[in-house]
C-alpha cells in the first residue's frame, strides 16, 4: 500500500468511528434535529415564506451561516477537549499514526455529519418547487456555500477544542470567532 494510500485508509477510518461515536450517543440526533428544526422554522414561520408568495429558498441560505455557527461549534466541542480531559491524547501521541491522519478523520467525520444534516433539508426545495417554479442552480451552490462555511467553521471549532480541555469554554469561544468572521464578513459587504 502507498503511503498516500495508507494516509486516506487512516483518515477515513478515523472518521468512521467519529461518525459511529456520535450515531452512538444523542449528540448526533440532538444535532441533526436543531439544524433541521431551526432551519424549518426560520424559513416558515421568520422569513414567512407563505407571506411572500415567491418559489425561492433563500431565507434558508441568508441565516444559514448565523445557524452553522452555533451548530458547528456544539458539534465540535467535544473532540479534542475530551481526548484531553479524559487523558486519551497522549495514547493519541503514542500512536504511530501521524497526529494530522487525526485531524483530517475528526474533520472529515464533522463534515459528514453536517452534509447529512443537510441532505435532510433537501425535501425543503423539493417541495417549494412544486410550489412554483425554484431555480435550481442557487440553491445548489447555495448548497455547496454552506457545505464550504460549514467546512470552515468546524476547522475553527476543532482548532479551539484542541487548544482547550474544557467543553463549554471550546463552545463559547468558537462562537465568539465565528461570530466575528462573520460580522467582519458582514461589515466589509453591507
Amino acid at each position: 500500500m502507498q503511503p498516500s494510500q495508507s494516509a486516506q485508509f487512516n483518515a477515513v477510518r478515523i472518521a468512521q468511528k467519529e461518525i459511529a461515536l456520535f450515531f452512538s450517543s444523542p449528540i448526533a440526533y440532538l444535532f441533526i434535529g436543531a439544524f433541521v428544526g431551526l432551519t424549518l422554522f426560520i424559513f416558515f414561520w421568520a422569513e414567512a415564506f407563505f407571506s411572500r408568495n415567491i418559489a425561492d429558498v433563500r431565507p434558508m441560505f441568508e441565516w444559514m451561516p448565523i445557524l452553522l455557527i452555533f451548530l458547528s461549534a456544539t458539534l465540535t466541542m467535544k473532540l479534542w477537549s475530551e481526548e484531553r480531559r479524559s487523558g486519551t491524547i497522549e495514547y493519541v501521541h503514542t500512536l504511530s499514526v501521524p497526529l494530522w491522519h487525526f485531524v483530517l478523520g475528526k474533520f472529515l467525520g464533522c463534515l459528514a455529519l453536517l452534509a447529512i444534516a443537510l441532505v435532510i433539508t433537501l425535501p425543503l426545495p423539493i417541495t417549494v418547487s412544486f410550489l412554483g417554479e425554484l431555480d435550481w442552480g442557487p440553491v445548489i451552490s447555495g448548497y455547496l456555500a454552506v457545505l464550504l462555511l460549514g467546512s470552515a467553521y468546524i476547522a475553527i471549532g476543532l482548532a479551539i477544542s484542541a487548544r482547550s480541555d474544557n467543553q463549554i469554554v471550546s463552545l463559547i469561544t468558537a462562537c465568539v470567532i465565528g461570530g466575528l468572521f462573520l460580522l467582519y464578513w458582514y461589515r466589509c459587504n453591507h
